[in-house]
C-alpha cells in the first residue's frame, strides 16, 4: 500500500510540474534579482563588457516579466521565452503594444548578443536597453 500510495504523489507531482504555471526554484530566485542583474550589467558597461551587459540586461528583462506573468496569472510554459510573455501580456492589456515593440527591441538586442553578432550591439543601444529595462522594472514590477 506504501508503495501504491508513494507512485501516486510522484504522478500527481509530475502531473503538476508539466506546463506549470509556478516557476521553477532558479526562476523565482532570479525574479528577485533583477536589480542585481542591472548593476552588474552597468559594471560590465563601465569595464568594457556591452556585450554581457546586454544579456544580463536581458535576463533583468526575463525576470521582471516572469514576476508580471505570475502575478496576473499569465500561465507559462516549461520553455516560455521573452516573446512570448512579452506578447501575452500586452495581449492581455497589462501595457501598451509601444512598450510591447519597445521590449521587443531589447530582447532583440540580447538575441544577437547571446549569438556573438557582436556588430549588431553597440555599447549606446546597450546603454539604452538598460535604461528602458529598469524604467519598465520600476514602473510594472510593483503594480
Amino acid at each position: 500500500m506504501w508503495s501504491d500510495l508513494t507512485r501516486g504523489v510522484a504522478a500527481l507531482k509530475s502531473a503538476w510540474s508539466f506546463d506549470s504555471i509556478v516557476p521553477p526554484a532558479d526562476t523565482a530566485c532570479a525574479v528577485e534579482d533583477a536589480p542585481d542583474f542591472l548593476r552588474e550589467a552597468e559594471t560590465y558597461i563601465e569595464s568594457g563588457r556591452h556585450h554581457s551587459a546586454a544579456i544580463l540586461a536581458g535576463d533583468a528583462l526575463e525576470s521582471t516579466l516572469r514576476k508580471l506573468c505570475a502575478e496576473h496569472c499569465v500561465v507559462l510554459s516549461t520553455n516560455a521565452t521573452v516573446d512570448g510573455m512579452n506578447a501575452e501580456l500586452a495581449r492581455k492589456g497589462i501595457y501598451s503594444d509601444v512598450t510591447e515593440q519597445r521590449l521587443n527591441a531589447a530582447a532583440d538586442l540580447r538575441e544577437k548578443a547571446n549569438c556573438g553578432l557582436w556588430s549588431e550591439v553597440s555599447k549606446d543601444d546597450v546603454e539604452a536597453m538598460i535604461a528602458e529595462v529598469r524604467a519598465f522594472a520600476a514602473e510594472y514590477a510593483n503594480r
